[in-house]
Parts: C-alpha cells; sequence; structure tokens
C-alpha cells in the first residue's frame, strides 16, 4: 500500500498544476466561493471565465489543486467550450481549428489529473483502513470518449502542417491515454473503441519527435513504429541518429546492426557501421561487415577498395593485394586501385630491404636480393598505371615513381619527373 501511495504521488506532481513562478493569493482558500463563481459563470455561459475561475484557484492554492471535484468542473467547462467551437465548424461560422483541438488536448490532460488527484485520495482511504470507491472515474471516461478521435486528427493535422512538436504532444497524448486506468471500468472491461491503430500512431509520433528533436520522445515510440515494414529502415536511421544524439553508443551500434542485416543495401547502415568500428580500432569487425558486401556484390569496386583498405590497417598486406587486384580486375582503369597496389609492393620491398643482411658469399643472397628488385619492379609497374590513368593526381603515383626509379637506376626516366615539380 505504501508503494501505491509512492507511485500515486509521482503521478500526482505530474499532472496536478504547478504552482512554481505563480503568485500565491493573499486570501484565504475558501471552496464555497470558488465554486460559486464557477457555476455563475456557466450559467452565464461565460465558459471561458469558468474555466479561468478554476485555473486561478489551482495555480494559487494547494488546497484547491488536490480537490479532484473542481477538476471535475474543468472538464465541464472544456467541454461546453469543444462544444461552441464544434457548432462554429458545422455551420462554418469561422471556428477557430486550434482552439478547438487545444481545448480536447486539455480536456484529456485535465480528465487525467482528475483521476490521478480522486486515486491518491483513494489510496490515503485505504492505507487507514477505510473503504473508499472512485466516484468521478467513471463520468470523467464518459465525458473524453466522444473526443478521443480529435486528438488523432489534432496530431495529424499538425503533421501536415509541419507543427512537428504540436503534432507529437496530441499523438502522444492519444497513445498514452489507450492503457489509460481511466478507460476501464469496475469490472475490468475497456471503454475504449479505438482503431488497431498505434503502429500507424506511433510512426507519426516518432517523425514528430524526431523532426522537433524530441530525442527522448523518438525513443519512447521507436520500438512499436518499427513494426511498420514500409518505413522501417528510415526509422532505424532515425533510431540510429537519435541514439547518437543521446549519446547512447550501444543502441545505436544496435540499431546499425539491425539495419544492416535486415537492409544491407541502405548504404547508410553499411557505411555508419564500418566509420563507427574504424574509429574505434575494432577493423575486424569492420573487415566482417564490408567482406559480406563483396559476398553480395562480387562486382562492385568500391567494396573491394574498402576490403584492402581494411585489411592494411590489421597489417593483412598479402591479402589487401588480392583485394585492390579485385578492384582493377573489375575496372582497368582503377587508378586508386592500382596506387594501392604500388604501395603495398613498396611496402614489402622495404620491409624486405631491412632484413637482407646476408653476405654475397651466402647461396641465398642473389635470390634474396632479386626478390626486393622485383618488389620494385612490380611497385613501379603498378605506379606507371596509376599514372596513365590519372596523370593529373601526382599524390598517387609520384612519390612512389620517384623511389622505384631511383632503386632500379632508371636516371632518365627519373629525371624526366622531376621537371614536374
Amino acid at each position: 500500500m505504501v508503494q501505491l501511495i509512492t507511485i500515486l504521488l509521482t503521478f500526482f506532481t505530474l499532472f496536478v498544476p504547478t504552482v512554481q513562478g505563480a503568485e500565491k493569493s493573499d486570501k484565504p482558500y475558501k471552496r464555497s466561493s470558488v465554486i460559486k463563481s464557477y457555476r455563475t459563470s456557466m450559467k452565464e455561459k461565460n465558459f471561458v471565465q469558468a474555466r479561468q475561475v478554476l485555473l486561478d484557484a489551482m495555480r494559487q492554492h494547494p488546497e484547491a489543486a488536490a480537490d479532484p471535484q473542481l477538476y471535475r468542473y474543468k472538464l465541464d467547462a472544456l467541454d461546453q467550450l469543444i462544444s461552441a467551437e464544434n457548432r462554429k465548424i458545422y455551420l462554418n461560422a469561422k471556428p477557430d481549428t486550434l482552439s478547438f483541438f487545444n481545448y480536447i488536448y486539455e480536456l484529456h490532460h485535465t480528465g487525467l489529473q482528475c483521476d490521478s488527484v480522486e486515486q491518491l485520495h483513494l489510496a490515503t482511504r485505504h492505507a487507514q483502513g477505510k473503504k473508499a470507491q472512485p466516484k468521478l472515474r467513471n463520468g470523467v471516461a464518459q465525458t473524453l470518449l466522444p473526443h478521443r478521435k480529435n486528438l488523432l486528427n489534432a496530431g495529424k493535422y499538425h503533421y501536415r502542417k509541419k507543427a512537428y512538436a504540436d503534432a507529437y504532444r496530441f499523438l502522444h497524448m492519444y497513445a498514452e491515454t489507450k492503457n489509460a486506468d481511466i478507460f476501464t471500468d469496475t469490472r475490468g472491461n475497456i471503454l475504449l473503441s479505438d482503431p488497431d491503430d498505434l503502429v500507424e500512431v506511433s510512426v507519426l509520433a516518432t517523425l514528430s519527435a524526431y523532426a522537433s528533436n524530441n530525442y527522448p520522445g523518438v525513443m519512447t515510440y521507436l520500438t512499436e513504429s518499427l513494426q511498420d515494414s514500409t518505413l522501417r529502415p528510415q526509422l532505424l536511421e532515425i533510431g540510429v541518429k537519435t541514439c547518437a544524439a543521446l549519446t547512447d553508443t550501444t543502441r545505436m551500434v544496435q540499431l546499425l546492426e539491425q539495419g544492416f542485416q535486415e537492409y544491407p543495401d541502405v548504404d547508410y547502415f553499411y557505411a555508419t557501421l564500418v566509420k563507427h568500428y574504424n574509429q574505434h580500432g575494432r577493423y575486424e569487425q569492420a573487415l566482417q561487415r564490408v567482406q559480406r558486401m563483396t559476398t553480395l556484390h562480387p562486382q562492385q569496386r568500391d567494396y573491394w577498395y574498402v576490403t584492402g583498405t581494411e585489411l592494411i590497417l590489421l597489417q593483412r598486406h598479402d591479402e589487401a593485394l588480392q583485394a585492390f587486384q579485385q578492384c582493377v580486375d573489375i575496372k582497368a582503369d582503377d587508378a586508386e586501385a592500382w596506387a594501392a597496389i604500388g604501395n603495398i609492393y613498396l611496402q614489402q620491398a622495404h620491409l624486405a630491404y631491412e632484413q637482407f643482411n646476408l653476405p654475397k658469399s651466402h647461396p641465398d643472397y642473389n635470390h634474396q636480393k632479386n626478390s626486393i628488385t622485383q618488389a620494385y619492379r612490380d611497385a613501379c609497374n603498378a605506379f606507371e598505371q596509376a599514372r596513365k590513368f590519372d596523370e593529373n593526381n601526382t599524390s598517387l603515383w609520384l612519390d612512389g615513381l620517384r623511389e622505384t626509379y631511383f632503386k632500379l637506376n632508371r636516371g632518365k626516366a627519373l629525371r624526366a619527373l622531376e621537371k614536374l615539380q
């Protein structure tokens, strides 16, 4: 029971009007005076004033904010305001659509307030060992029910107008109240007759929240919205970007992996996932994702090039050489791939030279020396190919050719390179 009271107190603080920043009245609170003023305004059909009387009382007096009956009265005033705007819509008499929708939102918000305050009173009585039943819940539910559809209509209206923060507010209220206790009667029967539209509403709520930078709102509805197969790739992408904004790296990677597994041809998931793993030095994981793409698309040059790059990061140069060779097999004039091949041969030549310490008399001396020379020749050939296919991009081949020409004693060719500077 103590736990129940704690929960209700938490709920109470969420829905009862706050008095922070409001001036407390110097006059003592007189409930009878508030009710009299309210009833006078209602009798005069001044429903705006009737609502304001109750709002002022709740903001200025804690006793009023804790009185469920005042919320019930406020519901009646709001219901009349909605009816007045509804008549204008029906008669096409310059209706105020925004006010109409805002009153509907306030009606549901007030209904939840009324129920939470009443439930707090009931919990207190139960804790005292007294019996008590809700008196207002059913009436509140019946007041809200006719206006349920317009909560959704309002959400869609604001979404079309690109007023995404407002769209989310209405969609959230609609979805949140689907499971509200207020719409369950004493026998456990659900009073709502909403269609099975939670996925549709969740999609709109997710899109609205993301468009208004409401990242917690995105995460509230993301899981449900992902049941929409049509927009699932876009929603997964939104989820990834939202988690990045919330610095939730674990969830971000989970969604990336999910997107990549289901939609490998959506470049966003593949590229972002590989970039993430590379940034964190997890080159093996990055390589595995790229290799999946080479399996799916063996004739796509770009995947082979990235594979070669990842293999270099893993110091697996022989395999990288094969990957770059796949690039030029697919696209013979691939200057970048030829330059990458040249750099690998050049590195192999450097490594072999560093380890070359045999005397001339050793039987393997000539063999190892020739191997180094051949590596320089292979590098030179690759750099010349890179130059042939992209002569203007000297960053690909100039330094490589300069070194290989020097090592291979190609003085004439080397002098011709120097003229390029």
